[in-house]
């Protein structure tokens, strides 16, 4: 009977400050996650850039030898 009592009975200062730091400190690394993510996209398109500008540089060059 004492475990219903416990599923019923409010949460207590600390056990509710316990849950919030897990929920920030999981946050957090999904925050991180996010941001490796994005770090990662920066650096893939940094080098499409630079690619297709390189491209494009060398077929207007050749094109305008054909001229």
């Amino acid at each position: 009977m004492n475990w219903i009592k416990k599923l019923f009975a409010q949460a207590t200062p600390l056990e509710l400050a316990v849950a919030e730091l897990v929920d920030a400190q999981r946050e957090k690394l999904q925050a991180e996650s996010g941001a490796e993510y994005a770090e990662a996209l920066v650096i893939y398109n940094q080098s499409r850039i630079e690619r297709l500008t390189a491209y494009i540089a060398q077929a207007t060059k050749e094109e305008s030898r054909h001229e």
